[in-house]
């Protein structure tokens, strides 16, 4: 009995060890899976948090790239400053976010880059730098960004881009008619007696000879500078200096119409024998026409004083004399031999300033060895204005500048302009048609009658290569949105561009696309550009262009050219005509023609009837009146990804 029921205690305590066991087990495998799930889930976590990581990393890479790049486009990071940082290869630009923010109370100066810009901060393990180096052999860029975030520890690794900058070097402003007026060359002849150049700026240059004809009304208002032999004309009265430059300048004697004169109160004579070019030594002021030195005589240069530096002159008759019809004041610079031979005629008083003088002593010539012998006021002011003039015009670049500006070779204009010679051909053209800018075109040559070519530069500059001989008749070339862009004409060598002298002034022409009737204006007109734009007289209209912006054409010419244009016709244009011996080019301006511009040749015509009326016009690339964008020559051109 005791047996039978320990058996059943036995059975009974078995069945709860089992359970015990079941449930150890469970529990054991429980665990196993908890702890599992755990791992998991603390690895899927670690893996969310590097790939979010990864993803800001790019993110804060991109955008930190973009802004670089885009402040470089615009210019805020200058190209200077870009190729002074590629300079300096070792270097490391940190690019940072905000450094406050205010998204919750107590928030620290760190907060803002470190919570609100990950990526941005300037702590080394949050942060985006970038390195600058230049591609060898080029001025190409390369821009290295590399952005860090490090939270959980897992992901030490940074993001990188590459951004591959390309220089594409400016456009160069094209180096010609850097003077109002350049013409002449060494030993040629220009005959001008209708020049009126009325703005104050810039500089009229007078190369080889030039005759200011006899009663010819021409007047001059900026700054003269003569590096030949000039004639003087009667009726040619200059508004400002008159430069004698270089050892090669003179006054031909004799010479018709007697004088050189400027008006009282409006500038003074400077013989200035510095050295031009190659030529060096003394400026022998006065010559006959083979060129020997001669006394002057029988001549009269009338202006407020004169100044003489490294220069030789004898004079006697009234040449230069004080009568009321000379010049009272002269100034006897350095290296300079003044000789007055007789006193007839009234006199002069003269002030050495290092120079040399000799002259009759008469109660009416009176020389001064140096300033400080002088007690007269109106003496004394004289030679300071002279004085401080002379000295600032021997220092003057522009000057210099100004005399060196020689008329373009037709090898020099080729080498720049030859590469013009393709573009699509413009039809023998009657009517109006419309042309797109930033195109090249083409006129084959021939007569042009009766139409009109509009040209919108708003897309860009656009070039017409002109092979052959044109005659334009009632015909012009409309020019819009030329603030920014011009339209370049480049004459093939040997070729001229004429219009006609005979328009069909009153006659219209109809735009087919809009029934519109326009007059035949003749020339190159900037319809952006001119007073009283309807053209509703042409022939007596003001035409001209409003002095302070630039025309909106250059004309250019590679050799043995001839650019004409005359009475009631239209330019507005920089005209610069290569060629010098003979090849040698002739701009003829005439007439009452509209010119608003500048013009350089070897040979110039303006006419023997109106004057050429020349507003002041600033040089190519100074004068546009609305600012342009500052812009960059780098352009991003590749990207490259890569993780390290």
């Amino acid at each position: 009995m005791k047996l039978l029921q320990s058996d059943k205690f036995h059975q009974k305590n078995s069945k709860r060890g089992g359970m015990l066991i079941v449930v150890l087990m469970i529990f054991g495998v429980s665990l196993i899976l908890i702890s599992s799930a755990l791992s998991i889930t603390m690895s899927s976590r670690s893996r969310y948090y590097v790939d979010v990581e990864r993803s800001q990393e790019r993110l804060t890479l991109t955008c930190a790239a973009e802004t670089v790049i885009d402040a470089i486009q615009a210019q805020e990071i200058t190209d200077a400053q870009l190729q002074q940082m590629a300079q300096n290869t070792h270097a490391e630009y940190k690019i940072t976010g905000a450094s406050r923010t205010s998204v919750k109370a107590g928030a620290t100066a760190s907060d803002g880059s470190a919570n609100i810009a990950p990526g941005l901060s300037t702590n080394a393990n949050n942060a985006t730098i970038m390195k600058v180096s230049e591609v060898s052999g080029t001025k190409d860029i390369i821009l290295d960004f590399s952005t860090k975030i490090i939270v959980t520890g897992d992901n030490t690794k940074s993001e990188n881009l590459k951004v591959y900058m390309k220089y594409t070097p400016p456009a160069p402003t094209p180096h010609v008619c850097e003077n109002m007026v350049t013409c002449g060359e060494d030993g040629s002849y220009n005959d001008i007696p209708k020049l009126e150049v009325n703005g104050t700026e810039s500089f009229t240059v007078f190369h080889g000879d030039v005759e200011l004809s006899s009663g010819s009304g021409s007047y001059i208002h900026n700054p003269t500078v003569i590096t030949g032999n000039v004639k003087g004309g009667a009726g040619t009265i200059y508004h400002n200096d008159v430069i004698f430059y270089g050892p090669n300048a003179g006054i031909y004697i004799p010479s018709p119409g007697n004088g050189v004169t400027i008006a009282s109160g409006e500038g003074d004579f400077y013989f200035l024998g510095v050295q031009l070019g190659e030529a060096t030594g003394q400026m022998s002021l006065f010559k006959n026409t083979s060129g020997a030195t001669v006394n002057g005589s029988g001549m009269n240069l009338k202006a407020d004083g004169a100044y003489f530096y490294n220069t030789k002159m004898t004079v006697g008759d009234w040449t230069l004399s004080g009568n009321g019809a000379g010049t009272t004041y002269w100034v006897a610079g350095s290296g300079s031999n003044l000789n007055r031979t007789n006193q007839w005629d009234g006199g002069n008083i003269i002030v050495k300033d290092g120079g040399n003088v000799s002259t009759v002593s008469t109660s009416t010539n009176v020389v001064y060895n140096s300033i400080s012998d002088v007690s007269d006021p109106a003496t004394q002011a004289a030679y300071t204005r002279l004085k401080t003039r002379a000295g600032s015009y021997l220092a003057d670049s522009a000057l210099k500048a100004a005399a060196e500006r020689n008329i373009p070779t037709k090898e020099e204009q080729t080498a720049v302009y030859g590469a013009y010679r393709t573009g699509e051909t413009i039809p023998n053209i009657s009517g109006v048609q419309n042309l797109h800018g930033n195109k090249a075109y083409k006129l084959t040559g021939g007569t042009y009658s009766h139409g009109r070519v509009r040209i919108n530069l708003a897309e860009g500059d656009t070039t017409i290569y002109v092979a052959g001989n044109c005659t334009f008749k009632s015909f012009c070339f409309e020019v819009s949105n030329a603030t920014t862009h011009k339209l370049t004409f480049v004459l093939d060598y040997g070729v001229s561009f004429k219009f006609d002298d005979q328009p069909d002034f009153w006659s219209t022409v109809t735009d087919p696309t809009t029934g519109t009737s326009y007059p035949y204006v003749q020339g190159i007109i900037a319809c952006d550009n001119r007073n009283g734009y309807a053209f509703n007289n042409p022939h007596n209209g003001d035409l001209r262009g409003k002095s302070g912006d630039e025309p909106a054409a250059i004309v250019i010419g590679l050799g043995k050219n001839v650019f004409s244009a005359g009475r009631a016709q239209v330019v507005d244009a920089y005209i610069s005509l290569a060629g010098t011996g003979t090849d040698a080019s002739t701009v003829v301006l005439k007439d009452k023609v509209h010119f608003y511009g500048r013009f350089e040749a070897v040979k110039v015509d303006t006419g023997n009837s109106d004057n050429l009326k020349m507003q002041n016009c600033p040089k190519l690339g100074e004068g546009n009146s609305t600012p342009t964008p500052l812009t960059s020559c780098y352009s991003a051109q590749s990207y490259e990804y890569y993780y390290t």
